[in-house]
């Protein structure tokens, strides 16, 4: 998924753009990925926390949508991430 250019116009902390342009790299064509907040951290070499935060903060600026997942066995399973195009 291509980075829309509006983006580097709000105002958002780098931290914010890395997390964006990460899930960005792993959307599919309708602009969904579910990695973990674990495996995104890694990626953009940032504390679990922080990027807990981060996209926090996107889902308030409307900029992704996070939905829930469970397991079949009710287990909690990573989150849904759809990145709202703007």
């Amino acid at each position: 998924m291509i980075i829309p250019e509006k983006i580097y116009k709000l105002r958002l902390t780098s931290t914010e753009i890395n997390v964006y342009q990460y899930l960005c790299s792993k959307a599919n064509k309708e602009g969904e990925c579910f990695p973990s907040q674990t495996t995104i951290a890694k990626a953009v070499n940032m504390h679990r926390s922080t990027v807990n935060q981060a996209i926090k903060r996107l889902q308030d600026k409307n900029l992704l949508i996070i939905m829930r997942r469970k397991r079949d066995n009710g287990g909690t399973s990573s989150n849904l991430y759809r990145i709202e195009v703007m």
